[in-house]
């Protein structure tokens, strides 16, 4: 819990939170419980700022480790992969997300002697997640600058070396405005996406209370949304497995 602590001054709150509780009181219910280790009621704090409207990567990274350390792993990974989609080179946020998975992977493995760390995502979704959207426009924009540049370059200044080299340079950003414009193309086109919160979710056939559950989801696994209907979701998972999900066991990463 090193984050949330250090930004007491920087939150921004709703009104109704400010009134009913400040923000340093609920951060600081949260550390002394964690400190105790009492990681539920720490997650509960920090989970009122979020539900107040508390958008701050910091918070929702304390909140991943509460969840994780009260083995809530399917909550935990649906927080860190919001820190992560918003801070690709977040180090800490990647590694904590990687041994949260493997947490779970040995909690299952113990259960059943069966355990999947980590499926592997489609090409197309994996490169919409290389770069967040912000960083993939402006590195397009300044990979094309330089394009322009080299290729100024190469053409202005007198000496083979000095052609040869613009002439590299241009090739080589070039294939960088590419990638990136690759990354904004894929994320643009990518479908909704979530995590499934809790153990022993099931697909069901239809989207009802009493409907026939089929097939199992895992806990923390990623899932594609297909469609909404009051409280539930039809989801698809990435091994192509579709089904109906109550919408309180799956957290939106949008």
């Amino acid at each position: 819990m090193k984050r949330a602590w250090m930004l007491v001054a920087l939150l921004t709150v709703t009104p109704s939170l400010a009134e009913a509780i400040p923000t340093t009181e609920l951060l600081s219910r949260s550390r002394a419980a964690a400190t105790r280790g009492d990681w539920n009621t720490s997650a509960r704090a920090l989970e009122e700022l979020v539900s107040a409207g508390v958008d701050d990567n910091s918070v929702l990274y304390d909140l991943a480790t509460a969840y994780a350390n009260a083995g809530r792993y399917g909550e935990a990974i649906w927080r860190l992969e919001q820190v992560v989609r918003r801070q690709v080179f977040d180090a800490d946020a990647q590694h904590n997300l990687r041994a949260t998975r493997l947490r779970l992977a040995h909690r299952d493995a113990e259960r059943s002697g069966r355990a999947v760390a980590e499926t592997s995502l489609p090409l197309k979704t994996a490169l919409a997640e290389v770069l967040p959207m912000d960083a993939a426009v402006a590195l397009a924009v300044l990979a094309q600058l330089a394009v322009i540049a080299s290729l100024w370059v190469a053409r202005k200044r007198k000496g083979e070396g000095a052609r040869i080299g613009g002439v590299a340079s241009a090739s080589l950003f070039g294939a960088l405005a590419a990638f990136s414009l690759a990354v904004l193309v894929a994320r643009m086109g990518a479908e909704p996406a979530g995590v499934v919160l809790r153990d022993g979710v099931r697909l069901l056939g239809a989207p009802t209370e009493d409907a026939i559950a089929t097939e199992p989801v895992r806990e923390g696994e990623r899932v594609l949304w297909v469609e909404r209907l009051g409280t539930f979701a039809r989801v698809r998972t990435v091994d192509g497995k579709q089904g109906w999900v109550r919408g309180r066991d799956v957290g939106a990463l949008e």
